[in-house]
């Protein structure tokens, strides 16, 4: 009848595997950004959508099947009806006699199971999320009392080579979480540096390190 807000939000959030409570996972490369958790739609949310009999007439209209199989549904705020398919459905409702009231009610109890299911969807994905923060917290070769520099080395690879779409990419499918990825920015990150030592390390000149030298120092040109 209506398409239910869905959706898994990444965000700022403590650390809250394991505890019972229905929060966002943290975000480990971009703690600042917010969180926006999407929820089901209650009862007392989608209040009275189904009561059009406030009055005489309209609970003749809400009482009587409709001559030309065109029902009218109320949707409760947020939700959009998805009128392709209420028209689809008119001529089948129609057909087994449903009054506009019945056919409101079955929008109603359709609403709600979609926003269950919509958040045990996000929440199964907010703790998988979670899960991967966890697993790299604990990761012998970027966690324990490694994982503050990890991160740091992480976040300053993303600061000076990603763009806003990565950002907006790692946040929202949660791969910014993966221990996999973490692992493979702070390499990155450990090899950036303001500028070589004079005569430090591999031969340092004083100069800028080049970002494809970093990256692929083989393929690094000769001379």
């Amino acid at each position: 009848m209506a398409m239910s807000a869905e959706g898994v939000g990444s965000g700022n959030a403590s650390n809250n595997s394991g505890n019972g409570e229905d929060a966002a996972p943290e975000t480990v490369l971009f703690p600042e950004d917010a969180a926006s958790p999407d929820g089901d739609i209650s009862t007392e949310e989608r209040g009275d959508a189904a009561d059009t009999g406030g009055d005489e007439t309209s609970g003749d209209i809400a009482d009587r099947v409709p001559d030309d199989g065109r029902y009218q549904l109320a949707m409760p705020e947020g939700i959009a009806v998805d009128q392709e398919l209420v028209d689809a459905l008119g001529p089948e409702f129609h057909a087994l006699g449903l009054t506009n009231r019945q056919a409101q009610q079955l929008a109603d109890r359709f609403i709600e199971i979609q926003g269950k299911r919509g958040k045990a969807a996000s929440e199964a994905w907010a703790g998988r999320v979670q899960g991967w923060a966890d697993e790299a917290r604990r990761d012998r070769e970027i966690g324990g009392a490694k994982w503050a520099g990890t991160v740091g080395a992480a976040q300053r690879a993303l600061s000076r080579l990603g763009t806003p779409a990565l950002r907006d990419y790692l946040n929202s499918s949660g791969g910014g979480n993966h221990p996999e990825m973490i692992r493979i920015f702070a390499k990155v990150g450990s090899m950036i540096q303001e500028d070589n030592p004079p005569n430090g390390g591999a031969g340092g000149n004083g100069r800028k390190a080049e970002t494809a030298h970093l990256m692929f120092p083989k393929d690094a040109p000769k001379g």
